[in-house]
């Protein structure tokens, strides 16, 4: 399996306080076709094009599958990892013994599930669907 580190997500207790630090501090760019139309997620991307930063509502986490049972304990973040076929992942983690937090869910741009790493650092991880890869390679996110 190949994956790279592609999405930080931040639970905020204020989105737009936060979207406007990762903006106006550290020059981030929100990345309009990826967010959440009442506000509560907002996605972000370096003109460098590292990973992505999405800020995401933290009161409106709990219907978010993958982000439901992330605590401020755990510092409200969790990484989330694209790969190729996140079902067959899944599949071979599963298999592995690894910590699944979730069952597959389809979010609509692909497919997910939730997981811990051994240190107990909650991960996402995902695959896009061909439709919404072409968005994103014209938007320079792929």
């Amino acid at each position: 399996m190949s994956a790279h580190l592609d999405l930080v997500t931040i639970l905020a207790d204020d989105v737009s306080a936060t979207v406007k630090f990762y903006t106006e501090l550290l020059e981030f760019e929100v990345v309009e076709p990826f967010n959440a139309p009442d506000g509560s997620f907002v996605r972000l991307r370096s003109e460098k094009r590292s990973a992505s930063l999405a800020v995401q509502d933290a009161a409106q986490r709990f219907p978010k599958i993958t982000l439901a049972s992330i605590t401020e304990e755990h510092g409200g973040i969790q990484l989330g990892f694209e790969v190729e076929d996140a079902l067959a992942t899944r599949r071979h983690w599963e298999s592995l013994g690894i910590e699944l937090r979730t069952e597959m869910f389809d979010m609509q741009k692909g497919m997910t599930f939730g997981a811990k790493d051994p240190a107990g650092t909650f991960i996402q991880i995902y695959d896009v669907y061909p439709q919404f890869r072409k968005i994103q390679a014209k938007i320079g996110l792929d």
